[in-house]
């Protein structure tokens, strides 16, 4: 190809958008750098976890250290995290120093690492021809779909959401303090196509006005003698063995007396519909935790090779912690992200168009070290108790497990946050 022919076609490759398909490869690979990355950094030293104290382990410059902290603990930013990492080259300098310094990484984590750098490289080429000009023509492409005034300080949105949730809470006549959720996933043994799930959620702190709307939960309902034995079955933790109150309440960590349940069974779920106590004084505070055990096909024998974990935030909340404890071999398979979504009443039928209803700035996915003690957190003081509950129910070891978390102030109210694990074209 002439030199002036070759000069005009990456000239006018970095001055177009990028086309749809084109922002699904990039975002795939610069999701799987994140992901490895930030596995990368847990395995440094505590005292390492930041740019000065990485740059000072392993003698790298701090400008590139600073880069990739910031870009991998910030809120995930989609394509325009190619703007705010360092190159490919600086990113490999950082695992040969760890490496060299003799720094006990999980190599399978680094081969992922590579082989997304190389797609990456790979794309960064065919798109623009290098770093500096995929970066501007994405920037173009952001520009170009944004719409005028779009962007809003994070004081601003903080704000917005308080004043959401003010209302809301009017409206509803309920509010909480805090709503959370742990998973936990764990492989069966002799059964690959299967992955063991308990899980625990609840509102901590919950009020109620009089002529509040009725507070729900959807939880499955005791399953027949033909799925009795069903590995993928969902069923209570364990018993509560007290006369009208559910087996899924998790009564140690729940209001006592326990508020009066009224159930429903449209098909085969169980609608537990929430009143207070009669002992309970007007509008006081209410805990409720729910626990099941069960399980699910493995991702990876699924039409979309994707695990998705969801908080909906039904009613007014002041604090939403979502956690996700996975055994390290399933991790190992896996590449995770969070997203914000309005939620709608056909959503999950179209997970394919996910981008109708995503929100540009979610909070960031934190990665929690294995064990509980990184677990802590201000939001209940009893939440670490929980988590022992839900492990030694099962006889799991805490270690064992890698854990993700969602930790935001005033979530959106009728949204949905999604932590995402995708297991698409894993080796």
């Amino acid at each position: 190809m002439p030199a002036a022919m070759s000069a005009s076609l990456t000239a006018s490759r970095g001055s177009s958008p990028l086309r749809a398909e084109d922002l699904q490869v990039l975002e795939r690979s610069l999701k799987s750098i994140r992901s490895e990355l930030l596995a990368f950094l847990a395995a440094m030293p505590v005292s390492a976890q930041n740019a000065s104290g990485l740059s000072r382990l392993l003698e790298v410059e701090r400008t590139t250290c600073q880069r990739t902290v910031s870009a991998i603990t910030a809120p995930y930013p989609g394509v325009a995290l190619a703007g705010q990492l360092p190159g490919t080259r600086g990113i490999r300098l950082l695992v040969e120093a760890a490496t060299t310094r003799g720094i006990q990484v999980d190599p399978e984590s680094l081969k992922r690492l590579d082989k997304s750098l190389a797609a990456y490289d790979d794309a960064t080429k065919r798109l623009a021809g290098s770093r500096s000009r995929l970066v501007k023509r994405i920037e173009r492409t952001l520009a170009a779909s944004a719409s005028p005034g779009s962007s809003r300080s994070e004081e601003a949105e903080h704000a917005q959401r308080t004043a959401l949730f003010e209302a809301s809470a009017a409206l509803t006549g309920r509010a909480s303090d805090v709503w959370l959720a742990a998973h936990i996933y764990t492989p069966v043994p002799g059964h690959p196509d299967i992955i063991a799930q308990t899980r625990a959620h609840g509102l901590i702190g919950h009020r109620a006005e009089h002529d509040a709307v009725p507070l729900t939960f959807h939880i499955f309902g005791e399953p027949d003698e033909t799925k009795r034995n069903d590995l993928t079955t969902y069923r209570p933790l364990r018993k509560s063995g007290i006369d009208g109150v559910p087996d899924e309440l998790l009564t140690e960590f729940s209001t006592n007396p326990a508020p009066v349940v009224h159930s429903a069974h449209p098909d085969e779920f169980i609608v537990q519909t929430i009143e207070p106590s009669p002992d309970q004084p007007e509008a006081s505070a209410i805990d409720l935790i729910f626990a099941l055990d069960g399980g699910m096909s493995h991702p990876s024998t699924r039409p979309v090779n994707t695990e998705e974990v969801w908080a909906l935030v039904n009613f007014p909340v002041r604090r939403l912690l979502l956690d996700v404890f996975m055994h390290k071999d399933i991790a190992r398979q896996c590449v995770p992200s969070l997203d914000v979504h309005l939620w709608r009443p056909d959503f999950a039928q179209h997970v394919g168009e996910r981008w109708q209803t995503r929100f540009q700035n979610p909070p960031s996915l934190k990665l929690l070290n294995s064990g509980l003690d990184r677990a802590q957190t201000t939001a209940w003081s009893q939440y670490t108790q929980l988590l022992r509950t839900l492990f030694t129910a099962k006889g799991l070891n805490p270690s064992d497990y890698v854990g993700f978390r969602c930790d935001t102030d005033y979530p959106i109210w009728r949204t949905g946050y999604c932590i995402a694990f995708d297991f698409g074209e894993r080796e």
